[in-house]
């Protein structure tokens, strides 16, 4: 009820929310995290306009990931990606966004973007500039 009235409050302003959740324990072994990853209520998906979940990069990764990372030696080793599993009204959806995270400062500077089966996928460089 609370993702529904967020929402609602959402779309009669014109603001964005961001919110999050917790994961279920099958995070560590998915191929597709995406929001059956989501614990609790399944609804809380349906209303997103993006669904994201933030991962740590694990050793089967990085070796998936090495002939990128060899192609591109200015790529520094990444330790999050960030599986994007619903991008209403975009066209990116189902892959990775791998990142060089700095937790202690949250802030997370992303590289590259595969598709969830790890081929490397073009996305034009934007910045986005709030006034």
């Amino acid at each position: 009820m609370l993702s529904a009235k967020l929402k609602d409050i959402a779309n009669q302003y014109g603001i964005f929310i961001l919110t999050a959740t917790q994961l279920n324990g099958d995070y560590r072994s998915s191929d597709t995290p995406d929001q059956n990853l989501l614990r609790g209520a399944k609804s809380i998906a349906d209303r997103a306009d993006c669904g994201l979940i933030a991962l740590p990069v694990s050793q089967e990764d990085l070796a998936k990931i090495e002939p990128i990372l060899g192609a591109n030696p200015l790529f520094p080793i990444p330790n999050m990606k960030i599986s994007v599993y619903k991008n209403r009204r975009g066209p990116f959806k189902g892959i990775y966004l791998w990142c060089s995270a700095d937790l202690g400062t949250c802030r997370i500077q992303p590289q590259f973007a595969t598709k969830w089966d790890y081929e490397l996928i073009d996305i034009a460089d934007m910045q986005v500039i709030v006034d």
